[in-house]
């Protein structure tokens, strides 16, 4: 899950949104969720119906004869002495100004609300500034490496038992760096993964398990003196130890 989102569902904009009492600016951003993510959508939904469930398990059908009894009990009762025009005065202000009080608080509340929102984007976008940057940065490093002229380039296909397995390698000795473009990956039953590995002095050091990305490239562990590429089928989660006889594709340098 996006980790965004978790932080979003892990606080309580949602559920005050569905009581109302947001502020506009959290209400649009709780709006760019529900829009965007559909597990806070689904969120959302399952929310209203437990609330709307709630609700009713706690509705209870008046009896019959209250109405008649209110209205038997109000008629009974003595009138009330009249009330001076001092008094009424009086509780009128002292409302007024409760009311007013109560919209400055609410006010001042909203202003904080905002203002906290405000710097959480802020530093949202603070962040997706650094990750943007260090990928760009990594993006340029690859780019250099790749039209170095001591990168050496290898394709490696798949046998018999993965025909369609295409994954190309390039290698540069002289940065000790190595990237991998996984082009193609026949399936595998869920327990198992495709393996890459490098023959280093005739034994098999494991490199990283495959499988295709939106990335073009993916940086794996340089070894030196390596031998060979090799890829073979192995658990899910990787092997420590090379599957000489599960292995699917492999190139000599």
């Amino acid at each position: 899950m996006n980790e965004r989102v978790k932080i979003f569902l892990e606080g309580d904009l949602l559920e005050r949104y569905l009581m109302e009492t947001t502020s506009p600016m959290e209400s649009q951003e709780v709006e760019h969720y529900i829009e965007k993510y559909p597990k806070v959508k689904e969120t959302y939904i399952e929310l209203q119906e437990n609330l709307e469930e709630y609700a009713k398990s706690f509705s209870v059908s008046p009896p019959s004869d209250l109405k008649e009894k209110i209205v038997s009990q109000v008629k009974s009762r003595p009138k009330p002495p009249a009330i001076s025009l001092l008094a009424i005065t009086a509780c009128v202000a002292a409302i007024l100004f409760g009311i007013m009080t109560f919209m400055i608080w609410n006010q001042n509340q909203e202003l904080l609300k905002d203002r906290m929102l405000t710097t959480t984007l802020i530093e949202e976008l603070n962040e997706d500034i650094v990750s943007n940057r260090e990928t760009l940065q990594s993006v340029e490093e690859q780019f250099m490496i790749l039209n170095n002229s001591s990168t050496q380039k290898y394709v490696l296909r798949g046998n018999r038992r993965a025909r369609k397995l295409e994954t190309v390698a390039y290698v540069n000795e002289l940065e000790k760096k190595s990237y991998v473009h996984v082009v193609a990956l026949p399936e595998l039953p869920d327990e198992q993964v495709y393996q890459m590995w490098a023959d280093v002095d005739g034994h098999m050091v494991p490199l990283d398990i495959l499988k295709v990305t939106k990335e073009n490239l993916v940086e794996i562990p340089y070894e030196d003196r390596m031998a060979s590429l090799n890829i073979t089928i192995e658990p899910k989660g990787g092997s420590k130890e090379a599957t000489v006889d599960n292995l699917v594709a492999n190139i000599s340098f």
